[in-house]
């Protein structure tokens, strides 16, 4: 009995192996149209500018290196301090010779998710090298000091996470480009 539940277990846990590494670094032509075409970007080398929001990002998580043709490396994870500590970093050594470099807020981390792609949920001709990691945002949560929102790349939802937890960053500049909503206040 104990060999047949091994063997059962080998086989259920072969089945979930393909099944997930077939979704992974994967993109849907089939059902979905492009959300992010490739179309849509023009490239400055290590930095690429979206034609539709006018946002310049930068091509590489930062951790990631750019060698003219792809981001090499693997993307640093850091709390949301040291995240926000790593914007101040770039700007004082001007990356991609800009000092404008911003944490981006949800909905511009959202405008660059691909959701034909799965793990990462991102045009990886655009973005090479792209991660399927959690990525920080300038988004704090109202109410509280100690969570902000961020965008999974890997499954693409955005939550409120504890600052404490390691995000990885991904810098834009320009915009803003989406304004918050203004809230009223109920009298």
């Amino acid at each position: 009995m104990l060999n047949i539940l091994k063997q059962l277990l080998a086989v259920v846990t072969a089945t979930f192996i393909v099944f997930s590494s077939s979704w992974a670094g994967t993109c849907r032509t089939d059902t979905l149209v492009e959300s992010t075409p490739t179309s849509r970007f023009s490239s400055l080398g290590e930095t690429v500018t979206d034609q539709e929001t006018t946002l310049s990002w930068m091509r590489c998580a930062v951790g990631q290196q750019w060698d003219g043709k792809s981001c090499l490396g693997q993307a640093q994870t850091v709390d949301w301090q040291d995240a926000m500590a790593m914007v101040e970093q770039a700007n004082s050594h001007k990356i991609g010779g800009h000092s404008d470099w911003r944490m981006p807020m949800v909905p511009e981390l959202a405008s660059i998710v691909e959701r034909q792609c799965f793990n990462p949920r991102m045009n990886t001709t655009v973005f090479p090298g792209a991660s399927s990691e959690v990525f920080w945002s300038s988004m704090e949560k109202k109410g509280t000091k100690n969570y902000v929102y961020t965008l999974d790349f890997g499954g693409g939802q955005a939550v409120a996470s504890d600052k404490q937890r390691l995000g990885a960053v991904r810098l834009v500049r320009g915009g803003p480009w989406w304004q918050p909503p203004k809230i009223m206040s109920q009298r």
